[in-house]
C-alpha cells in the first residue's frame, strides 16, 4: 500500500479513528493487525519473512540475555545476524553475485554460464531486518531492555508508517512507544497531519513530477545533449529529495498523529558544507546504524588515519551495496566514502568571509553529490560514464524531445523554491507551525486549506494516474 494511494488515504483515517476508540491496553494489538495488513497489501506471502526474522531476533535477544557465558552469547548473537543477512541476501543479492561470478568465469576463460534466477525483493526487507538486527545486538551490548512479548516486539518490527522506508529506528526509541497507551492531543494530531502534508507535498507535487523529466533523459541519455543531461542530474537530486524525504515526513507525521515520535530522518541535505555533513543529514537513521554497528565495531575515527580511511571506505561500500544489488551502486558508495576521505585528508582552504565561505562550501558539496547522484539514477556503470563524459563534451548535441511542458517546468520551479523556503525555515530551527501560530485562528485555518488544495491541484493526481512508488521501495 502506497502513501501516495487512495488507499491510504482511506486506510490511515479508518485506523487512527478505531485507535483512539479502543480501550488503551490493546491499541497496541489493534497498531500490529494493522501494520500486518498494510505489509501484505504488496505480497501477502512476504509477511512471512517478516514473522521469520522477528522471531529469529526476539529469540536470539532472549537468549543473548539468559546466557552468562561470553562464547555462548556470542555465538547465539553471529547465528542471529547471519540468519537474517542470509535472509536478506538470497532476496536481494543471488543474481548479483551469480553475474559477478559468470564474469569472473568469462575473465578466466572457464566456460560456465550462470542459472537464471527471478527472486521478487520483498518490499522495505532492507530496512526491517536492519532494525531488528539492531534490537538485538542493543540486548546483546546492555544498551537496551529485552522485550519479552513476542508481538510488542512484532509491533517493533512492523509499525507500518516506517516499515518499508525509514525511518530505520533503535529499540530504545520506539519499542516501548509502540504498545505504550497514547492519548488523543488535536494540537498533536494537527502537527502530525501537517508534517503528513509536507511529506505529500514533496512526493506528489515535486519529486512524480521531476520524475518525468528525469526519467525521460536518463532512460533515453544517449539522444540526450550535455547540457539536459547536467540539468536532468539536477532534477533528480530533488526528486530524490522530495521522494524520499516526503516519505519520511509522511511516516514521521502518521507516527505522530498517533502519539508516536519517530527519528528525524533528513536535515535539509543541500545545504551541507560538506560530503561528510551532507551523510549526517541524508538518511539519517542509515548513517547512524552504520555508524554504531559497523563504524565503531571497526575501531571509528579513534585510529591512525590509514586505518579510518579503510574504516570508511568499508562503511561507505557496505552502504552502497545496502542500495542496490547492481556495481553502479557499489562505486556510488566508494565515491562518497573516498570524497569524504580526501576531505579529511585535503583540507579545503577557507575564504576570509565567513558567508562566502559557507556559500563555497554549500555549492562545492553540492556539486560532488550531483555527481554521485548521476551515478546512483544511471541504468548502468557503463550509462553513468558516457552520461559523464556527454556533459563534458556534449553540449551541442541536438536536445531530446522530452515531452515535458514549459508550463510542467514552471510549475516545478515554484514548488522547488517553496520546498527550499521550507528547508530555509528548518535550518534555523524553526517549524512552519511555529510560524502559522502567530496568526489568528481564521487566517491558519486558511493556510492550511491553501496547502492542501496546492497539493490536491498541482500534485500528480487524478484520471489515469498510477500512484508511483517511491525510490527507496527498491532497497
Amino acid at each position: 500500500m502506497l502513501f501516495n494511494s487512495y488507499q491510504f488515504l482511506v486506510f490511515f483515517p479508518i485506523v487512527t479513528l478505531i485507535y483512539f476508540l479502543l480501550p488503551k491496553k490493546i491499541r497496541w494489538v489493534w497498531l500490529l493487525v494493522m501494520s500486518y495488513y498494510f505489509y501484505m497489501n504488496w505480497h501477502a506471502e512476504y509477511a512471512l519473512l517478516m514473522a521469520a526474522s522477528t522471531i529469529v531476533t526476539w529469540v536470539a535477544a532472549l537468549a543473548v540475555n539468559r546466557f552468562e557465558n561470553p562464547r555462548k552469547r556470542k555465538i547465539v548473537l553471529a547465528l542471529g545476524i547471519i540468519a537474517n543477512i542470509g535472509m536478506l541476501g538470497y532476496f536481494k543479492y543471488t543474481g548479483f553475485f551469480l553475474d559477478i561470478i559468470e564474469r569472473v568465469a568469462y575473465i578466466l576463460r572457464i566456460n560456465w554460464q550462470a542459472p537464471r534466477v527471478s527472486i521478487l525483493l520483498p518490499v522495505g526487507i532492507s530496512f526491517f531486518v536492519f532494525q531488528a538486527l539492531g534490537y538485538m545486538i542493543d540486548v546483546y551490548r546492555g544498551k537496551t531492555e529485552v522485550e519479552t512479548n513476542i508481538f510488542k516486539y512484532a509491533l517493533f518490527v512492523s509499525f507500518f508508517p516506517q516499515l518499508v522506508a525509514g525511518p530505520i529506528e533503535r529499540s530504545g526509541n520506539l519499542l516501548r512507544q509502540v504498545s505504550a497507551p497514547h492519548d488523543f492531543d488535536a494540537k498533536r494530531v494537527r502537527d502530525g497531519l501537517l508534517i503528513m502534508l509536507l511529506g505529500f507535498f514533496e512526493k506528489v507535487v515535486i519529486a512524480d513530477r521531476a520524475c518525468v523529466y528525469a526519467d525521460a533523459i536518463f532512460n533515453n541519455w544517449i539522444h540526450a545533449s550535455g547540457k539536459q543531461i547536467a540539468l536532468a542530474t539536477i532534477v533528480f537530486s530533488i526528486q530524490d529529495l522530495g521522494d524520499f524525504g516526503g516519505y519520511s515526513h509522511i511516516a514521521i507525521g502518521a507516527a505522530w498523529v498517533l502519539g508516536i515520535k519517530l527519528m528525524t530522518n533528513f536535515r535539509q541535505p543541500y545545504f551541507a558544507i560538506s560530503v561528510k555533513d551532507f551523510w549526517a543529514r541524508w538518511h539519517v537513521s542509515l548513517g547512524s546504524w552504520f555508524r554504531d554497528y559497523v563504524y565503531f565495531p571497526l575501531g571509528g575515527g579513534r585510529v591512525s588515519p590509514r586505518r579510518k580511511a579503510f574504516n570508511t571506505m568499508v562503511v561507505y561500500t557496505v552502504s552502497g551495496l545496502w542500495h542496490g544489488a547492481a556495481l553502479k551502486f557499489v562505486a556510488w558508495g566508494m565515491l562518497n566514502g573516498a570524497l569524504q576521505v580526501i576531505e579529511g585528508l585535503f583540507p579545503v582552504p577557507k575564504i576570509r568571509h565567513p558567508r562566502l565561505h559557507r556559500i563555497w562550501d554549500t555549492a562545492r558539496t553540492d556539486f560532488l553529490i550531483a555527481i554521485t547522484m548521476l551515478i546512483f539514477r544511471s541504468n548502468s556503470m557503463g550509462a553513468a560514464m558516457g552520461m559523464l563524459g556527454r556533459i563534458v563534451t556534449g553540449w551541442s548535441y541536438q536536445p531530446l524531445d522530452t515531452g515535458f511542458t514549459a508550463l510542467q517546468a514552471i510549475v516545478l520551479s515554484i514548488c522547488i523554491v517553496i520546498l527550499f523556503t521550507f528547508e530555509v525555515i528548518h535550518e534555523k530551527k524553526m517549524t512552519v507551525t511555529q510560524l502559522t501560530d502567530r496568526f489568528a485562528f481564521p487566517i491558519r485555518g486558511a493556510l492550511y486549506l491553501l496547502a492542501v488544495m496546492t497539493v490536491v491541484i498541482f500534485g500528480v493526481w487524478g484520471p489515469g494516474y498510477s500512484a508511483q512508488a517511491f525510490i527507496y521501495f527498491q532497497f
